[in-house]
This record gives structure tokens, sequence and C-alpha cells, in this order.
């Protein structure tokens, strides 16, 4: 139990160090560390993939508001964009959450793992423009574009298990978002992603018997501690490092390790 646990809050301290710097829930590291985790401590069974998904949700709550906080006091939150997509965002992660006890876990895991490929590979071959300051500025598109995009990517995150900045830093980036505030308000962005989410896959859960103890619905209650004990304070820290260090380097190393992940994965 004491090495289960220590092995958690280094997964935490990792995922806060990298939700701070990339403005990202750290859902791609958290879901197949606790696939991987959970295993080979015997909590497995047909349901391990909606546990990992539902409780990276529920640690994303701790770890996206830490570094949402810290980005807004560096003033890199936008919030007039944010609150027209969370909106759409809410939509998104419940209805998602709601769908996935219907879908298999062989499924969610190989769409999970062809999104890790998706997303190293984008950190790794378009990291070009990461630093380059935008040209076109495109924040008075209407409020019904922003609440659709939200519920895009709430359903997305609610399926894999992720925060959705990865999806949201792009899209804001096209809109001619300076890229700290786009990293910063995709922080801010996964706060209601991650409590939607959460509440969804606690619901879809609550009847089935099969589920291990000490869950409250798919969210698996004690790796929510012990992730939240390191991620919360580590997320400050990444805050503090994505503001002083070069970010393409930074994305280049985070990409290659994502596709890491997914091939184990694969291979498992």
């Amino acid at each position: 139990m004491i090495l289960e646990y220590t092995t958690l809050i280094g997964i935490g301290a990792i995922v806060g160090l990298l939700a701070g710097m990339f403005g990202v829930g750290g859902g791609a590291l958290i879901v197949p560390a606790l696939i991987f985790t959970l295993g080979h401590f015997n909590i497995n069974g047909p349901w391990i993939t909606h546990i990992a998904i539902a409780t990276s949700l529920a640690t994303i709550i701790g770890t996206s508001f830490s570094s949402s906080w810290n980005h807004n006091k560096n003033h890199n939150v936008e919030w007039s964009i944010l609150k027209r997509m969370v909106l759409g965002c809410l939509i998104g992660t419940i209805g998602g959450s709601y769908i996935t006890p219907y879908i298999s876990g062989v499924w969610l895991k190989w769409f999970f793992t062809l999104f890790l490929i998706y997303t190293g590979s984008k950190f790794i071959f378009k990291t070009n423009n990461v630093t380059k300051k935008p040209t076109t500025i495109t924040t008075s598109l209407p409020s019904s574009i922003y609440i659709l995009v939200g519920s895009v990517i709430g359903l997305f995150a609610a399926l894999v298990g992720v925060g959705g900045g990865i999806l949201v830093v792009p899209f804001l980036k096209k809109c001619g978002i300076d890229m700290r505030k786009a990293i910063g308000t995709s922080a801010a962005f996964t706060l209601p992603v991650a409590i939607g989410g959460t509440i969804g896959y606690m619901i879809s859960g609550w009847q089935i018997k099969e589920l291990p103890p000490y869950c409250l619905g798919f969210v698996y209650l004690p790796a929510v501690f012990a992730i939240m004990i390191a991620s919360i304070p580590m997320a400050k820290v990444g805050v503090l490092i994505g503001q002083k260090l070069p970010l393409n380097i930074l994305v280049k190393f985070f990409g290659g390790f994502l596709l890491l992940i997914a091939l184990k994965l694969i291979i498992a």
C-alpha cells in the first residue's frame, strides 16, 4: 500500500509540473500511469480504463485550479474568451462521461493511444511557431463558435480523461492569442472540464457493482488524494518554470514522452 501511494504521489508531482508549464490537465500522463499502476497492484477488471479516465479528471480539478490561479496572477488568462467556452465545455464533458459506460474499455484504450500519438507528434514536429507573436487577433468570433468549440473539446476530454488543454491551446493560437496567454487560458478551461467530467463519471458508474472498494462511481478516491497532494503545489512550480524556460525545447521533450507512453500501451 505504501509503495502504491508513493508511486501515485510521484505521478502527481510530474503531472503538476507539466500542467503548470503547458496549461494542460495532465490526463495524457495520468490515464496510462493509472492503468499501469492500478493493474500492478491488482486493481483491474473490465472497468479499469473507465476508472483511470474518471480518476484522472478528478485529480485535474486540483491541478487546474492551482495552475490557473497562478497563471491568472501573471495576467495570462483571457477571461472574455474563457467565459464563452465554459458553457459548451460543461455540456460536452457531462455528455461524454455519460456515454462512456457504453463504450468498450479496449476501444477507449486505443482511442487514447491514438490521441497520444497525435499529440506527441504535434508537440515534436509543430513547435516552430510556439514563440512567434500573433499577427491577427480574432477574439471577436461569435459566442456560438466558442460554445461549439468548447462543447467539442469537452466531449473529447471526457472520452479520454484529459483537461482539453491540448486542443484549447492550438485553437486560441489560431485566434491570434499570445502563446503564454493561450496556455494560461487553457489551464483555466480545464477546471470546468474536470468538474463536469468527474460529476458525469460519478453518476454513470454509481450502480456498477464490479468496481473496487473506495470508488465513488468510477472515481478511485485513494488515487485522487495521493496525486493531488503532489500535483497542486508542483503546478505552481511548473508555472514559474514555464514563464522562464524556452517552450520549444520543453514541448519537444514532452512530445517524445507521450509517444513512449503510446508505444507502451500498444505493446502492453
